[in-house]
This record gives C-alpha cells, sequence and structure tokens, in this order.
C-alpha cells in the first residue's frame, strides 16, 4: 500500500476509534451495556434496523468472551509449565481430528502463510528494519502426517508469537513519537484506564464495535466487509490486552519482559481461534492481525496518556522483534532445505 493510502486509512480507522471510546468514556452507565453498544453501532451504521444492532451487539459481547475463555486457558497451562506454542498445537490437532491430514495441513498451512505474510509486512515497516522482501517460505504441498501436522502448528504457535511481539513494537513506537495529547483526553484515558482494569471485556467490546464499523464501511482494506464477529473479536481481544500490558510497563507496574510476554500469549490465544476457524471452514483467510493490533493499540495508549516510552526502550524492543523474526525465517530456510534434499534424493537413489 502506497504511503499516501496508509496514512488516509489509518485516519480513517483512528477516527472511528475515537469516536467509539469518546461515548464509551462519557456514556449514562446507568443504560445496560449491551444497549448502550448496539445504540452506538446503530449511530455509526444508521442503515442497520434496530433489531440487528442489538444481535450485533450481543454477539461482539459473547464473542469478547469466547476470546477471555482462550486466553484463560492459554494463561493457566503456560503457569503450569507448557510453552505457548506446544498449547496452540495440541489445541490445532484436537480440533482437526476428524479430517483428513491433507485436508487439515492443507488448511493449517493457509494460516501459517497469512500470519507469516501480515509479519512479514508490519517488520518491514518497523523503523531501521532492513526493507528486504523475504517472507518465510515453507513448502506447501507435503505429504502430511501427524507429525507434520504437529510441525506446522507449532510454527503457526512462533508465527503467532511474533504477531504480538511485531504489534507491541510498533505500537510502542506510536507511542514514542506520538505528540501531547489534548486536556480533553482525561476524561477519555481515565474512563478506558478504569474499564481495562475492571471490564476489560467492555473495552474489547467497544474495540471490536469500532472495528466492525470501520469493515462494514469501508475504511480498512486489511478486513473486507462480512468478517465475523468473532474473528474482530479475536482482534480486539489481542489489541486491548497489550495496550494494557504496554501501559503498565509504561508506568513501571510491569517490566517490558513481561508485557511483551503478556502480548505474545494475547495473539496466540487468537491464533488459536483462527486456527479454528479455518478448520471448521468459518474463515477462508486469515486477517492482517498486526498491522490492526498495532494501530488500535497504539491508539489505546495515546488515549490512555500513558507515559512515554524512551528511544532506549524501543531500540530494546525492536531488536528483540528483529531477532525473533530473524529465528523463524532461519526456521522456514532449514525446513526448505531438507524437502529440497528429500526430494533430490528420491530422485536420484
Amino acid at each position: 500500500m502506497k504511503t499516501a493510502g496508509r496514512f488516509a486509512e489509518n485516519a480513517g480507522l483512528n477516527n472511528v476509534m475515537g469516536s467509539f471510546i469518546s461515548s464509551y468514556a462519557g456514556r449514562d452507565k446507568n443504560v445496560d451495556f449491551s444497549d448502550w453498544l448496539a445504540g452506538r453501532l446503530q449511530e455509526e451504521m444508521p442503515d442497520m434496523p434496530s433489531e440487528t444492532s442489538e444481535r450485533l451487539s450481543e454477539d461482539i459481547i459473547n464473542a469478547v468472551a469466547e476470546y477471555d475463555k482462550t486466553l484463560d486457558e492459554l494463561n493457566e497451562a503456560v503457569e503450569a509449565g507448557q510453552s505457548k506454542e506446544e498449547w496452540l498445537t495440541d489445541r490445532a490437532i484436537e480440533a482437526c481430528a476428524d479430517m483428513s491430514y491433507d485436508d487439515a495441513g492443507g488448511r493449517l498451512q493457509q494460516v501459517y502463510s497469512d500470519l507469516n505474510a501480515a509479519n512479514a509486512g508490519l517488520m518491514r515497516e518497523l523503523e531501521d528494519v532492513p526493507g528486504e522482501e523475504e517472507i518465510v517460505h515453507e513448502a506447501e504441498i507435503v505429504e502430511w502426517n501427524e507429525y507434520s501436522l504437529k510441525d506446522k502448528a507449532q510454527n503457526i504457535g512462533r508465527q503467532a508469537v511474533m504477531s504480538g511481539l511485531s504489534a507491541a513494537v510498533s505500537a510502542v513506537r506510536k507511542n514514542m513519537e506520538s505528540g501531547e495529547i489534548t486536556d480533553t483526553g482525561d476524561m477519555i484515558g481515565q474512563a478506558l484506564q478504569e474499564g481495562i482494569e475492571t471490564a476489560a471485556g467492555e473495552v474489547k467490546a467497544v474495540v471490536a464495535g469500532a472495528i466492525k464499523t470501520a469493515a462494514e464501511k469501508g475504511l480498512t482494506d486489511m478486513l473486507p466487509a462480512g468478517t465475523p464477529v468473532e474473528t474482530v473479536c479475536d482482534i480486539a481481544g489481542v489489541a486491548v490486552e497489550s495496550a494494557g500490558a504496554l501501559f503498565d510497563a509504561a508506568r513501571g507496574k510491569s517490566t517490558m519482559v513481561e508485557a511483551l510476554e503478556k502480548a505474545g500469549r494475547a495473539s496466540v490465544a487468537a491464533a488459536c481461534r483462527f486456527c479454528a476457524g479455518a478448520l471448521k471452514v468459518k474463515l477462508t483467510c486469515i486477517p492482517v492481525v498486526g498491522p490492526l493490533v498495532a494501530e488500535f493499540a497504539g491508539g489505546l495508549l495515546n488515549h490512555m496518556k500513558s507515559p512515554k516510552f524512551s528511544e532506549n526502550v524501543y531500540t530494546v524492543v525492536r531488536d528483540t522483534a528483529r531477532a525473533t523474526w530473524e529465528g523463524i525465517k532461519q526456521t522456514g530456510r532449514n525446513i526448505w532445505n531438507r524437502l529440497k534434499n528429500s526430494v533430490t534424493e528420491r530422485l536420484f537413489n
């Protein structure tokens, strides 16, 4: 996308999110949240019948709750000693238990490819990161079996962690480079901070409403109209979890390492749900998660008037992302070379 086009798109996304957040901050708290959200959706999309907006509001709230349930399960597994990647692998294999190896493998490959492409694009946009066009290539035609399915699912987990990390780096940069927040942001910032700490589900639903509105209005080519509500809420969940984690790090309530771990878990939980959707034929492609999360997480940080991150912090986080990305690319090269050698041996032996 050209710079001018991306700027206009980002402005449209930010305007919609700002509108939703401002309305949420100043809402009448005596009104049920579901009713408020339904009214806000209809206000943004006036052609939508009231019955439809009410149903959409309920669907968003329910989908956010499902995302949170998945994240809770991941957190419990990690605290018990399982890695994020292993947890996602187990969930993906369970989801495709009734499928043929070839069918499941093809769909997992598509999830991997979509996450990979989005990560590559976001990494190219990071400051001082070489503008290489290389994407992590892995063979799309393999002899699928249980081992290769597990290997692919684990690589999806690595891409999911990378998605959370690269989005966090981008959000940190946006925070560091942003100008001063106007005084009118005080009420908004306080409402967001309190919401994330005491009613994170509501904030995720607010962000999901903004994302859904932007998609239906055609304000972003990163997410088409008609994108499933579950997918929208997964993206919103990652954005809010990441913003909250980075906000705590900026205030000194946690370390940056802890914040990046939390962002990674949030992204893996979403990727688990993306895999389930793809395996159940609900998703034909995985959205460009990283750039969307970066945009919304960065916007939330600015609205919350968090202390600015320093250049040193940004450099360390960016270098962490670069090292992680290089590791993923090297893994892809190794797999590709092994497959080429295997094919060569079959042809000439």
